[in-house]
């Protein structure tokens, strides 16, 4: 059935066509190499490529054979493979429960004579924990705070000591607020969170707005910016949360109705209700590759020094956390352009240098763990198998087997003076039209190397229909496309790598990637380059931005904040949710661990 699937798939895509069934697969040698690396490593033996799977080894034993077979030289810690450790999974443990007691008046039976009525919860039926919620015990009073807001407009918190309560919270955001740009900044799920932590909650239920989908539960996996939240959270459906509110006070949907019509919060204690609340996750550790090969320099002088080709060759498996399909069973999600297409390129680009060295050594590096927080490229820069200060540029293929009306955006440009005469060079007598963006920060690897000051370029032939879908298949990469792509990046790479002096990094032109993670409206900028894995004591920082508030306030890369004034610091939303209580000119103190050692910093804000 899948193989009758995929023709029925491919017919639709060549609608007969003899001529498109060619373009595919590639009119040229190059082409149709291309097309069969995308064809492997998009194949339901790699099924998706997920980091820690039987899948993406089989991928990373397909790029070591390629390798070994063109004799590159080995540079990784364990031969090609420089293995890693990362968190690749979640799942709920033994000890998840909660149960409610409710006191139930009774006619001639004083209320503190009266024994608690018990009400459970089933896990995976009426509740389950989030992904990103910590493991611990919660009881007590419990809270209703409305949509969780608190804003100077609208506050959710006011008039209500929620201190040592679970607190339960609508998602979303009322209507009405969907066009307050003050109130729908803080609507993200991590924000509330965040918000009801510091308020002093213990725990956190959030329960759908009343519709259709009230009493849908959300796909459970690992949070895509990380697990640390310093609080316990679960999202219960509609139907049994509201069965705890109170049958003679205010109910679930009239609280929310209320709000609704009178644009004023509706926040109570849930009378003679308590709460027990156990939240067990058990978060899985995987070890992965990634594959480094080199092409040694044919210049003596130069071949110490070194021009990155990478690209990231994992995926996201069946459907981890990543997925947009709109299914939440699991299905391989292909990921033929992202990134087996960058993947393809590297492998090829490897054959050229191969047989064609340049003056400098080319390293080749396909990065794993990618989707989940360029953890594979992070992991390299701080633990480097080839010095690092030799590294002359690295150049990064994501996503270029899509290429339509020859259009190819670059970014990086702004990391170095030498970039724009190096694309207008590459680019000539090719059917392309480029754009470019100075940004040496963004969405893939090249932004662990910009955080160490290294040039970078990104090269990318845009998002697509089929992005973190299962429906990114093979047959829809455009090889002769993507072979048109390489030929630019070999020039690329050639002219660096040939040039009689390195491209110097340029300062200041990359925007750090923590002021653009978040949909709150900053006034102020910061200037921090936030590194996205887990680190259990707060938000490990990767750089810091010259010239930035940051900088001139002494923190550096390495860094790991803790708190931003008030605001204790565990994640990417903590950090914009302290952000957002600042305006330009405040000063505040920034506590970070640097070497193991607490340290207090004064930051001073500037307007953005």
């Amino acid at each position: 059935m899948r193989n009758m699937m995929k023709f029925l798939v491919f017919a639709a895509v060549i609608s007969g066509s003899t001529s498109t069934f060619l373009y595919a697969q590639g009119t040229t040698p190059l082409g149709q190499r291309l097309y069969e690396h995308v064809k492997i490593l998009a194949s339901d033996s790699c099924a998706g490529r997920g980091p820690g799977s039987a899948g993406i080894e089989k991928a990373a034993a397909y790029i070591i054979n390629h390798f070994a077979s063109l004799k590159l030289t080995p540079a990784g810690s364990n031969g090609y493979a420089n293995p890693f450790t990362l968190t690749t999974g979640v799942k709920t443990g033994s000890k998840n429960s909660i149960s409610f007691g409710v006191l139930i008046e009774r006619p001639g039976v004083p209320l503190d004579q009266t024994k608690p009525t018990t009400i459970g919860w089933k896990l995976g039926a009426d509740y389950q924990p989030l992904g990103f919620s910590e493991t611990g015990v919660a009881s007590g009073n419990i809270a209703f705070v409305g949509y969780g807001i608190s804003s100077s407009s609208y506050d959710d918190y006011a008039g209500i000591d929620i201190k040592g309560k679970v607190v339960i919270m609508l998602r979303g955001l009322p209507t009405w607020a969907e066009k307050n740009d003050a109130i729908r900044a803080l609507g993200a799920l991590r924000t509330k969170t965040t918000t009801a932590r510091e308020k002093g909650a213990t725990a956190v239920i959030f329960v759908n707005r009343n519709g259709d989908s009230a009493d849908v539960l959300p796909r459970f996996g690992l949070d895509r910016l990380g697990k640390n939240s310093g609080i316990l959270a679960v999202q219960a459906r509609r139907t049994p949360c509201a069965k705890i509110f109170p049958p003679k006070g205010t109910s679930l949907f009239v609280a929310e109705t209320e709000i609704e019509k009178t644009k004023q919060p509706k926040s109570f204690i849930l009378p003679n209700t308590t709460i027990n609340l156990n939240v067990e996750l058990e978060f899985l550790e995987s070890t992965t590759n990634n594959i480094i090969g080199v092409v040694a320099g044919s210049d003596p002088s130069l071949s110490n020094e070194y021009v990155v080709v990478g690209a990231h060759y994992d995926h996201i498996g069946m459907g981890d956390e990543n997925s947009l399909a709109a299914s939440s069973e699991p299905m391989i999600h292909f990921g033929a352009d992202d990134n087996a297409s960058g993947t393809a390129g590297v492998l090829e680009l490897a054959r050229a240098f191969a047989e064609r060295p340049a003056r400098r050594s080319i390293v080749f590096m396909t990065f794993s763990g990618e989707e989940k927080g360029l953890l594979g490229s992070k992991h390299w820069v701080s633990n480097p198998t080839l010095p690092l200060e030799k590294i002359a540029a690295m150049i990064n293929l994501d996503m270029i087997g899509r290429l339509k009306d020859g259009k190819l955006n670059i970014q990086g440009t702004g990391t170095s003076a030498m970039w724009n005469a190096v694309i207008d060079s590459a680019k000539a007598g090719l059917p392309l039209t480029v754009t470019t963006t100075a940004d040496g920060f963004g969405p893939s690897d090249h932004s662990s190397f910009t955080a160490k000051n290294i040039p970078v370029l990104f090269y990318f032939t845009g998002l697509h229909g089929d992005y973190h879908r299962p429906s990114d298949t093979y047959e829809k990469i455009n090889a002769d496309g993507e072979a048109t792509v390489l030929a630019m990046v070999e020039k690329s790479v050639r002219t660096v790598a040939e040039a009689p002096t390195r491209p110097e990094f340029t300062k200041g032109a990359e925007k750090p990637a923590a002021q653009q993670s978040s949909s709150i409206a900053l006034k102020v900028t910061f200037g921090v380059v936030p590194d996205y894995g887990d680190d259990p004591q707060g938000l490990h920082i990767t750089g810091v931005k010259p010239g930035s508030p940051a900088e001139r306030g002494g923190l550096q890369g390495e860094d790991i904040i803790t708190a931003v004034g008030a605001t204790t610091v565990k994640n990417i939303y903590d950090l914009m949710a302290a952000l957002g209580t600042f305006k330009p000119g405040d000063e505040t103190t920034v506590k970070v661990i640097r070497d193991s050692k607490p340290l207090s910093l004064s930051v001073t804000f500037t307007g953005k």
